[in-house]
C-alpha cells in the first residue's frame, strides 16, 4: 500500500506537496502530489531522483510514513493534517488513526 514519506509544508497547510512511495514490483517508485486537490501530480520516479529531489527542495522525511489511497482526497489531506514537524528536521505522524479503504 502506497505511504506519505516526505512532505514539503506550505503556508496553507492543504496546499503542501506531499511524495508517496508507490509499491512497485523491482525498486520503489515515488510520486510527487500537490494538495489541496492533489490533482497535480508528477512521477512516478525512481527512488534515488525523489531522495535528490527531497534534499534540494527541503521536503522533511516522514519517520513513521503512514499510508494513504492515491485517489481519495479527503484520505490524503487527513494523512497530510497527521503530520507535524520534529526536532530532527524530518516529519512525524501524530496520528493513531490512517485512513484505509
Amino acid at each position: 500500500m502506497p505511504r506519505l514519506i516526505a512532505v514539503l509544508f506550505e503556508q496553507e497547510p492543504d496546499a503542501a506537496y506531499i511524495a508517496v512511495e508507490l509499491d512497485a514490483p523491482d525498486e520503489p517508485e515515488v510520486l510527487f502530489m500537490k494538495g489541496p486537490g492533489f490533482e497535480k501530480q508528477m512521477g512516478p520516479f525512481p527512488l534515488p531522483y525523489a531522495e535528490a529531489t527531497f534534499s534540494r527542495w527541503h521536503y522533511l522525511r516522514v519517520t513513521n510514513p503512514p499510508h494513504v489511497v492515491l485517489n481519495d482526497v479527503s484520505a490524503l489531506r487527513a494523512a497530510l493534517r497527521s503530520l507535524k514537524p520534529d526536532y530532527n528536521g524530518g516529519a512525524v505522524c501524530v496520528s493513531v488513526q490512517e485512513e484505509r479503504v
